[in-house]
This record gives structure tokens, sequence and C-alpha cells, in this order.
């Protein structure tokens, strides 16, 4: 009689392994918060920096322990789950920012043609360039961060548990449904962030690293936040530089949750969607050239 928790070959189940890896999660981020109160004085950028740093440590840490004890990987765990630096890593990296920050210009340029725009920008002092600093650094270790959850080993055992499609679709609305607790979010801005979520798995799945999907993350999180200044996701803690106000119908602009809330946004995400499709093709191909069986596991051309 099969065992619901044993492979034939004395294997964890997908499936249970992927429970595990949501354990480590919720752990890594009790851990992560309670570290990151000893940050001194009322601090919330340093708060959320060391948070993020903390947090991304202790992910690594634990699903690298997942992929050595449970999985059995013999190899690098790091590269196991997507992090590999014998790849092209910087080129896919550096492509992912430039089309996470296209697709916040695109919005933002919609909204500048359309609605009404103002911004301030603020005193290039040294305080704030710290913070600016700051922020480039939280952006990279919470983008990385939720890349690693949503799109690194978790996900890959779904895949292995439940097919490809299920997977994508089961994840994507776990990514949305966790930024529902988010300052002014709304129903559209939890979809489009799933939606998002889809454009991050569907570059993972093409090139099977992260590298593209965190920095198409990374990218979009910077341009919005740092460098226009408007709400990321409802939080305006990264607008250090200047801030960007949007008037408009709120299914345009997004109110105050921003762009991740309107029709405007959803544009953008699935023009993301249309660009990673076409920029991997020939990596799709490749790999499906190599690998027969591959093809079945992976979005198809």
């Amino acid at each position: 009689m099969p065992s619901i928790f044993f492979t034939p070959g004395q294997r964890l189940r997908p499936i249970w392994r992927f429970l595990l890896a949501l354990l480590v999660f919720f752990a890594a981020e009790y851990l992560a918060a309670a570290l990151a109160s000893f940050v001194p004085g009322r601090r919330p950028l340093l708060f959320n920096l060391v948070f993020e740093f903390l947090d991304l440590a202790l992910l690594l840490a634990g699903f690298s322990f997942l992929l050595i004890i449970v999985d059995g990987v013999e190899g690098p765990p790091l590269s196991a789950m997507g992090l590999t630096l014998r790849r092209p890593w910087l080129r896919e990296s550096f492509t992912g920012f430039a089309m996470g920050a296209l697709l916040v210009v695109v919005a933002f340029l919609i909204l500048v043609v359309i609605g009404s725009v103002s911004s301030t920008l603020y005193n290039l002092s040294a305080r704030n360039l710290v913070r600016a600093a700051a922020v480039f650094a939280l952006l990279a270790f919470g983008a990385l961060s939720e890349e690693v959850v949503f799109r690194g080993y978790p996900f890959q055992r779904l895949i292995e548990a439940v097919g490809v499609a299920p997977a994508l679709v089961f994840v994507s609305l776990l990514f949305g449904g966790m930024h529902a607790s988010n300052p002014h979010a709304t129903t559209w801005g939890v979809l489009n962030t799933a939606l998002f979520g889809v454009l991050a798995s569907i570059a993972y799945l093409r090139t099977r690293a992260l590298w593209l999907p965190w920095g198409i993350h990374y990218g979009w999180n910077l341009a919005l936040g740092l460098v226009l200044g408007l709400p990321v996701s409802g939080l305006s803690l990264f607008s250090v530089l200047g801030r960007t106000t949007v008037s408009g119908p709120i299914w345009l602009t997004g109110g105050n949750y921003g762009i991740e809330g309107s029709a405007t946004g959803t544009a953008a995400m699935a023009l993301g969607v249309v660009i990673v499709l076409v920029c991997t093709r020939r990596a799709e191909r490749a790999r499906s050239s190599q690998s027969p069986g591959a093809a079945s596991e992976q979005l198809s051309s």
C-alpha cells in the first residue's frame, strides 16, 4: 500500500515538502520581525531594511536546509532553488530590471496623458541621499525574498506535486492575497498583484532561474517608489526623494494603493507577460531541445 507521506523511493512527497517550505516562510517572517524590533527608535525605514535583510537570509538558510536534508540535493542548494551564478545571471537580472522599470514608465505616461499628475521633489540633502540608499537596498532584499518564496523552493515543489498550471494559479493568488492587508488595498489591487505574480512566475518558468523575475520585481518597485515617488502596493515609505500625486478616476489611477490597483497597472502587467514570452523564446526552445521531457512542465511558446 503506497504511503501518503513517502514515494516508493522513500522520499517525502512534494506536497509535504511544499508545506514544510510554508513553515519555513512563516518562521522566517516571525524571527526576522522579532530581531528587527531591536532597532533603536521609531525608524520605519531602518526597521524594514533590517527586517528584509534578515528575512532573506533566514529564507535562504531554511530552504537550503530542506534541499540538502529533505530533498537530498548534492550540488549547491542556492543553484537548486534558482539562484545559480553559473548562468548569465547578471544579464537576466539587468534585463528584468529594465523590463520592470519600462512597464512602470509606460503606465505612468498613460496617467500623464489621461490624468492629472503633480510632483514634488525634496532637497538632495545628505540625509535624504542616505535614505535613498537604504530604500535601494531594502527594495532589492524585499523583491528577492518574495521571489525566493513565491517562485523559489515552495513553487518548485508545488509544481512537482500538482503540475505547472495549478501551481502557477495557486501561488499567484497567494501572492496577491498576501498584499490584501497593505494600506488602501482594494480587490482590483489584490488581483493586479496576483497578475504580477503570474508575470514573475512565467519569467521563472521560461528561464528556470530567479534572476529575471527578481529583476522585473525590483525594477518595478524601484521605479515606482524611489524614482517616481508613487505608492508601491499602498506603501509610500519609499518616496524619499520626492512624491507624485495623480488625480483622476480610481479605476485609472489606483487611488492611494497606486498604479497596481488600476486598469493602467493591469495593462502594464499584461504587456509585461507578452514581453517576457517574446524575449525568452530562444532560451525556451534551447532548453526544450536539450531536455525533451521538460516541455510538458513549462509554458509553451
